[in-house]
């Protein structure tokens, strides 16, 4: 069987991935989850040897070193200055009044307090409890005003010196749902419309409007080829979210339209066909609807005939240039960030039409933009480090303020002063497994002597 595979949980991408595959391979990393399919499997490394596990056993190894936080390494060497001081005062005090006013003479012990005294108060005593009365004031309103728990307090005393911060992007700078952008969506040509559909009152519109509503079309028939209940999963609960921002954006005549149509038959997502199939009728006729990857609903037998029940070959697919035309279209949004969800109709009996591509992002949370712009004027720099693909990534820094020279996560791996130097320069990377983060943050704090600082959700974060 074919295993759905979701690996944001190890901060990697929000759309689960398909096993086996010719992209992904066979090797499934612990701390991922199954979301369907049933196979039996090899276990090759369980433990501090699984991929995840050597990144905990490291960060374990790393917390069990004794660390003095950089705000007490500051805060001793004012004390060895202060100190130091104080050694030279006593000193001088010594010299003169013990010496050059003959002090050893007249009054020995006065000289000999005197110079103690000023030796004894130059050292902080109180200086301990103080600081961590201090801290402890200060965990405690980050708790209650920034619901924010600390954990230790030198990740509290070194997050005020932090020059770099290190971040995840799944669920931690988006939101882990993904969304589809409702001006983006691409209808791909007119004939199925027409004759499907059954629309063509906007010939009589003008250009920007006739788009609009193809673009509702196009959306409608996603819908009805999706399962209501399902609102939690990455593709069905992304249709059923746009669908309720274009009833906001576009207005209630989206809803009117789904009124005159019902699903009556829904083939759910399997990672073999990748495509999901429904009969809806409307008007007395049936309507075959189909959704998924484009070139599987383009042509059901590309890249090998599948076990689907509905096998078809688009009838745009007979126009010369119609495929390269959504491939390229296609190849456009992948290389823009967006993952594609395409979409087919057609009558029962009858040819199938390709409609169009709906494109789809992991959207950044309401406040990430926001909050690097302010971190950054505070001269913390960011860096994206996530485990899901390059232009994904690219994008996502682009939409909230960040660098956009991601690189690929496998330049970490192999330790040299040019991969320090890349890791310095570079704006983040993608791509990456869990151990890779680590490698970033201690190069950062080894060759350039940084206060690095990681977050995430992930559970290597």
């Amino acid at each position: 069987d074919f295993w759905s595979i979701a690996g944001a949980p190890r901060g990697g991408e929000p759309i689960p991935r398909k096993y086996p595959s010719d992209e992904h391979g066979t090797d499934i990393l612990s701390g991922t989850t199954v979301k369907s399919g049933e196979a039996y499997c090899v276990v090759r490394a369980t433990g501090v040897h699984t991929e995840i596990g050597k990144g905990q056993a490291d960060i374990m190894a790393d917390r069990q070193s004794a660390s003095v936080s950089v705000f007490e390494q500051r805060v001793m060497v004012i004390v060895n200055i202060l100190i130091s001081i104080a050694v030279v005062d006593t000193i001088m005090i010594i010299l003169v009044q013990g010496l050059a006013r003959d002090g050893f003479r007249t009054d020995e012990k006065k000289t000999l307090l005197t110079a103690l005294s000023i030796l004894i108060a130059a050292i902080p005593i109180a200086l301990p409890l103080v600081l961590n009365v201090t801290l402890a004031i200060g965990a405690y309103h980050m708790a209650t005003e920034h619901h924010a728990i600390v954990t230790r307090m030198s990740a509290l005393q070194d997050i005020a010196s932090m020059e770099v911060l290190c971040s995840d992007k799944t669920g931690t700078l988006t939101t882990a749902k993904m969304s589809i952008n409702l001006d983006m969506i691409w209808p791909a040509a007119e004939a199925g419309f027409e004759k499907v559909l059954g629309l063509s009152s906007w010939r009589y519109l003008t250009p920007e409007q006739a788009v609009r509503e193809q673009q509702k079309a196009l959306l409608l028939m996603a819908v009805m080829c999706s399962n209501a209940d399902k609102k939690d999963d990455a593709i069905d609960g992304a249709v059923l979210r746009a669908y309720d921002k274009a009833l906001q954006d576009w207005g209630q005549d989206v809803a009117q339209s789904k009124a005159a149509y019902e699903q009556v038959c829904l083939t759910g997502f399997n990672p073999e066909v990748k495509r999901t199939v429904a009969t809806v009728t409307c008007g007395g006729r049936k309507i075959i609807v189909a959704k998924g990857l484009a070139t599987k609903v383009l042509d059901t037998s590309a890249g090998g005939k599948d076990s689907g029940d509905l096998q078809w070959k688009c009838a745009d697919c007979e126009d010369p240039g119609f495929s390269e035309m959504v491939s390229k279209k296609d190849a456009e949004l992948s290389s823009q960030g967006y993952k594609t969800l395409a979409v087919a109709a057609g009558l029962e009996g009858q040819p199938m039409y390709f409609l169009g591509l709906l494109p789809m992002i992991d959207p950044p949370r309401f406040d990430t933009a926001i909050t690097i712009q302010r971190l950054m004027q505070a001269g913390v720099e960011v860096k994206m480090i996530t485990g899901d693909h390059l232009n994904i990534a690219k994008e996502t820094a682009r939409l909230v303020g960040l660098a956009t020279n991601i690189l690929p996560g496998d330049m970490t791996r192999e330790a040299s002063h040019t991969r320090d130097e890349l890791i310095r320069q570079a704006g983040g990377f993608a791509q990456v497994l869990p151990r890779d983060k680590r490698e970033c943050v201690l190069a950062l704090q080894r060759s350039y002597n940084l206060v690095v600082g990681m977050t995430g959700d992930g559970v290597n974060d």
